[in-house]
């Protein structure tokens, strides 16, 4: 996260997270903080603004696979390697949760993870991570806690990044195991979301610019640079997101990440065109 005295931003990932952080270390006095980290208590219950960024989730899973073909990201490192020094480490502090998750890497099969990262041109092969990562049993090596949060049979992976970075649910375990419907989902995130602004991937500097108009004066100089600078951590594509998807797919993420999707109005490729 990035921090100021006047502002928190809670860098989603691939959201252009690096690049809006980057930007406002360039336009603001402040301090950046872990990385991919949800807001403390403490910092919610200061007053403080909260900005985070999203991004239609059929694009947002593109992007993610795409990213992973390249070896790049924690998810892609999680799911092709084995981590046994990370249950090793500070073994004397919790050794029943060390315990359990070596247990869990031992059991993890990470050829078929290897396999569907091996060409990005393959759609079948996109297609065919897309289920997997959608397939509950599959969250525990999703890792970031979406398994033991009880949501993995609800939603999907990115809606749980969402929920796990901008509605606190970290502090509320106890709840979010209790969810069992969409309903049920929507209605912890309009009770939960402490985020009061958030910039879509797709029209980022647009959104920058408003939500920092509003939060005080923005000069003509500052908004040139909003514009101008160079994106970071970009995945490359080599085909159209409408050939890597079909009708199937699009309802997986359709009904998985239902959230997103009614909460931000976002659409589905058009893959009739």
């Amino acid at each position: 996260m990035f921090v100021t005295d006047k502002f928190v931003y809670i860098q989603m990932q691939k959201t252009g997270c690096s690049h809006i952080a980057l930007l406002l270390s360039s336009l603001f006095e402040g301090e950046q903080i872990g990385k991919h980290d949800p807001a403390t208590p403490e910092q919610i219950s200061r007053k403080l603004r909260f900005i985070s960024s999203v991004r239609n989730p059929w694009d947002w899973y593109l992007s993610l696979w795409t990213y992973g073909v390249q070896g790049q990201g924690g998810l892609h490192d999680r799911l092709t390697h084995k981590h046994y020094r990370k249950g090793l480490r500070s073994f004397h502090r919790a050794p029943l949760d060390k315990l359990i998750f070596l247990m869990d890497e031992v059991r993890k099969d990470t050829q078929p993870w290897a396999e569907v990262y091996q060409d990005g041109q393959d759609v079948a092969l996109f297609r065919r991570w897309l289920q997997m990562v959608h397939t509950p049993d599959n969250a525990v090596w999703l890792g970031e806690g979406y398994d033991s949060s009880g949501l993995s049979g609800v939603c999907g992976f990115m809606t749980y990044r969402y929920l796990y970075l901008c509605c606190q649910t970290r502090q509320n375990v106890a709840l979010t195991r209790n969810i069992k419907n969409i309903a049920a989902l929507e209605e912890y995130d309009r009770t939960h979301c402490y985020i009061d602004y958030f910039i879509h991937q797709e029209t980022l500097e647009d959104h920058l610019c408003t939500i920092l108009q509003d939060l005080g004066s923005l000069e003509e100089s500052e908004r040139d640079l909003i514009y101008s600078m160079q994106k970071t951590n970009t995945s490359r594509r080599p085909l159209k997101i409408t050939d890597y998807y079909d009708q199937a797919s699009i309802e997986l993420v359709r009904e998985r990440d239902a959230l997103l999707i009614h909460k931000f109005s976002y659409q589905a490729p058009d893959i009739q065109n």
